[in-house]
């Protein structure tokens, strides 16, 4: 005689309640949380140490570019 097949049950679960809870989670805890600021640096710069002054008026800049071309502004 032949053995019955017992028919098993399906093993599908919803996971839809499941993430709905994971991003309501992480929202709360992204819009309670405080973030720590950085210490700011103190950088010591040196002061200046020329006495000339640059004129305002009759300078010329020299522009060099990658390519090796001159420009005079």
């Amino acid at each position: 005689m032949g053995k019955v097949k017992v028919k098993k049950q399906s093993t599908f679960i919803d996971m839809t309640a499941m993430s709905d809870v994971t991003v309501l989670l992480l929202t709360f805890f992204m819009l309670t949380s405080t973030f720590v600021q950085k210490e700011p640096i103190t950088v010591n710069t040196p002061a200046s140490v020329s006495e000339v002054k640059v004129p305002e008026t009759n300078t010329v800049t020299i522009l060099v570019d990658k390519g090796g071309k001159i420009f005079l502004a």
